[in-house]
């Protein structure tokens, strides 16, 4: 998804709801590009399980001490990322709140008494100890159930980096609550309005240390009594763990390499034989065939560790065909990044593999050409595998 239909996506959210939210996000590294198809940075399943407490802003509830307010919240998370922008979730929460009420109000009576009509009736106050003033602590056990739409906002505005440890993600959804009969309560369904801010400290490439504030918006009706509110919040501060699925990622492009491969020219036709030990040089016709890819992490310059066999593939070409000059072509996936930040990029990063050829192998200068193709071609399908620099044989 583009980064800038995503980013045009939040400020209207943010425009709609209140939400406190600075994200950060981990930014995907390609590690099919590497040599490793487990990909558990971008583009993955999860699944996560917290535990805190929570309380609910509820009619008269400010009339109980802060602390008896608070009561365990349990969660549940099962979810997926898209892309290192957007990310979708399922989530499953709940146990008790403790709230506080009087005789003022309507409330819900039993359904399987009186079919569940609301009256003056209280049916609580004969399940727990009322004080002098007709005030009375209630609670409620309850669990539900929301879908939500979750965003990195560092990685939409600021851009991916596939170091980052430290996550801030703000999510937004809808959901679905029931309330269970419990001590003169009586059981009931509401639909919520979900907002969470999430943060994420990635321990291992598998598992994050996560902390979450979440609230929700429940209707008036949520603890069976009615007082002419538009809804009762709830706030929750859990802490769990989350674990990344594997992904499996396609390998990586096969590097072309022929040690004694030869190329001639005829009628205008490359050919490529074993039979000839040299280049044949022919009327000037320009053409290219790949020798070798050079793969890169997103956003960097310097190519992934444990590609030197690629560079050494490539030396000994040109050492037994020393006629023979290369060309390296740069380019940066269209996924991630502006069609800028991408050129500069292909630029920087075919000048770097130019400078380990000529300072840690000792290729000659004049041997070598490098251009810089940004975004605007990507030589690859699979977007991951278009942060890489061609390394490719002139044929004139």
């Amino acid at each position: 998804m583009n980064a800038r239909l995503i980013k045009t996506v939040m400020l209207g959210l943010m425009g709609c709801f209140w939400m406190p939210c600075v994200a950060d996000n981990v930014e995907p590294v390609s590690k099919a590009a590497a040599g490793n198809t487990d990909d558990r940075t971008t583009n993955y399943w999860y699944v996560e399980a917290g535990a805190g407490v929570q309380t609910i802003f509820s009619s008269d509830a400010h009339l109980l001490a802060f602390g008896k307010r608070l009561t365990p919240s349990y969660s549940l998370t099962f979810g997926k990322w898209v892309n290192p922008y957007i990310g979708f979730r399922l989530q499953t929460q709940g146990y008790a709140f403790n709230g506080f009420s009087t005789t003022e109000g309507l409330y819900l009576g039993d359904p399987l008494v009186n079919g569940g009509i609301y009256g003056t009736n209280d049916p609580v106050i004969n399940e727990v100890n009322v004080n002098p003033d007709g005030t009375y602590r209630h609670y409620l056990r309850y669990v539900g159930v929301h879908a939500d739409v979750q965003f990195s906002l560092f990685n939409i505005f600021l851009g991916v980096d596939a170091e980052r440890r430290w996550n801030i993600i703000p999510a937004i959804g809808l959901g679905y609550t029931h309330a269970f009969a419990y001590r003169g309560t009586a059981h009931n369904n509401s639909m919520m309005t979900s907002f969470a801010l999430m943060g994420k400290f990635r321990i291992i490439n598998s598992l994050d240390l996560n902390m979450e504030v979440q609230s929700a918006l429940m209707p008036d009706h949520f603890d069976s009594r009615i007082r002419g509110r538009m809804c009762e919040p709830t706030l929750a501060l859990t802490m769990g763990l989350t674990y990344r699925f594997r992904t499996k990622a396609p390998a990586a492009p096969a590097v072309v390499y022929v040690p004694n491969e030869v190329i001639r020219v005829e009628h205008d036709t490359l050919v490529m034989t074993r039979s000839v030990e040299k280049i044949v040089e022919k009327s000037p016709i320009e053409d290219v065939f790949t020798i070798g890819s050079i793969h890169f992490k997103i956003g960097k310059v310097l190519p992934i560790e444990g590609q030197e066999p690629q560079f050494v593939n490539v030396v000994k070409f040109l050492n037994e065909n020393p006629k023979a000059r290369i060309r390296l072509d740069g380019y940066a996936d269209k996924e991630t990044g502006t069609d800028e930040v991408n050129m500069e990029l292909s630029v920087s990063r075919s000048t770097a593999v130019r400078s380990i050829l000529i300072s840690d192998y000792g290729v000659d200068a004049k041997r070598i050409e490098a251009q810089a193709l940004g975004a605007n071609a990507q030589p690859y399908d699979i977007n991951d595998h278009n942060r890489v620099v061609l390394i490719q044989v002139i044929v004139e």
